[in-house]
């Protein structure tokens, strides 16, 4: 028998807060549960003054040069630059600490007068005392199950994704709140580069490429390693689907390759570009986009896939700047379907992207196809 664990947590939460509120009765349960909710609204004010304080922020920072700066100011600048996401956590914890103290201050009396308000009988009703824990227990597996959808933005965790999308309780929440609502506010900026960044991708590229006639267009042939023939091949064995190929391709490579803020660093601060070719980014585990995707042209094209790197810009929050992604072809539906490596690597929902909806945070302004039928060295 399978067991979903998401939906298992979500029910002993309920039940146990049923269980609790009956034990302390409906006078405490009533003073702990305003404590709660205070608790509860004092985390969202602050995820929404924190999102406000570091857009603000990181306006003044991305205008600030660290030529001029100080060395640790400069420091900080970069870092927050680099990592935006960061400095909205920061300014998130220093939101909740000012409104927690300042709300707590201001309830305090308020909830030590809860009790005297009611007579004895209704105050130690342990029926009305688990009614009330158990609407708190719903409200506390929607705050663990916002948790987990936060978790989800961030980081590249297959297993809870896993067991998120199968949880009943988890979808309806994530349908009705945590997608309208929550998504707003904790949707990370995806890395991108500086503008110009991606110049000396075509450099990189093992390939003989032609025009095909079309503005910003090439075909070309690539000569893949022999490391990454293998492994596209071991990853895709026994599959014959084109599609199942390219997600296999794309999971391997968003679990076993990092993003590279020091190339990044290099290129974006200090004028210098670390160029790799698809094989040391297979040895490192570690590129920026263009290697991502060039990786991902090279192990698409071992596994006999009709593949096509674009360039352009992307970007997420206002933060846009050159980006490199791939396509795939399915000859059976006719059609090309969208395959982001770089950001499947730090939120796993890139691959195969509608793409309406892709077209919202990429503009492609290049593209190399790859011609499938040429074999690899």
């Amino acid at each position: 028998m399978t067991y979903n664990w998401v939906t298992i947590i979500f029910a002993a939460i309920v039940i146990g807060s049923v269980l609790a509120g009956a034990g302390r009765g409906f006078g405490r349960e009533s003073r702990f549960v305003i404590w709660q909710v205070v608790s509860i609204a004092t985390g969202v004010v602050a995820i929404a003054a924190g999102w406000w304080l570091s857009r603000i922020i990181s306006r003044f920072v991305l205008q600030q040069s660290t030529a001029n700066s100080p060395k640790w100011l400069g420091q900080v600048l970069i870092a927050w630059q680099q990592h935006p996401s960061v400095g909205k956590w920061i300014a998130f914890g220093v939101c909740y600490l000012f409104l927690a103290g300042v709300l707590r201050n201001i309830v305090s009396l308020f909830v030590q007068l809860v009790p005297a308000w009611m007579p004895r009988p209704l105050q130690e009703s342990r029926l009305l005392g688990g009614i009330v824990g158990g609407l708190m227990g719903v409200l506390r597996s929607a705050v663990i199950g916002a948790l987990i959808f936060i978790a989800l933005q961030y980081l590249s965790l297959p297993p809870l994704a896993k067991q998120a999308a199968t949880s009943t309780p988890y979808k309806t929440l994530s349908k009705q709140i945590y997608e309208p609502w929550l998504k707003p506010l904790v949707a990370k900026a995806l890395p991108v580069l500086s503008q110009g960044a991606l110049q000396p991708l075509a450099k990189n590229i093992n390939m003989f490429a032609v025009p095909t006639g079309q503005s910003g267009e090439e075909t070309g042939v690539l000569l893949v390693p022999k490391q990454i023939s293998n492994l596209a091949l071991q990853l895709t064995k026994g599959m014959t689907d084109p599609k199942q190929k390219a997600q296999a391709l794309y999971e391997w490579e968003i679990h076993h390759v990092t993003y590279d803020w020091k190339k990044y660093d290099d290129y974006v601060y200090h004028g210098k570009w670390d160029q790799q070719t698809p094989l040391q980014t297979l040895e490192t585990g570690k590129g920026v986009c263009a290697d991502y995707a060039l990786l991902y042209a090279d192990l698409a094209h071992a596994a006999g896939l009709k593949v096509q790197i674009d360039e352009g810009i992307a970007g997420t929050g206002g933060d846009y700047g050159n980006h490199a992604w791939n396509e795939v072809y399915l000859p059976s539906d006719g059609q090309w379907i969208t395959v982001d490596t770089t950001w499947g690597s730090t939120q796993d929902e890139w691959f195969d992207v509608p793409i309406s909806t892709f077209d919202e945070t990429h503009q492609q302004q290049t593209a190399i196809v790859i011609d499938p039928s040429t074999p690899s060295k």
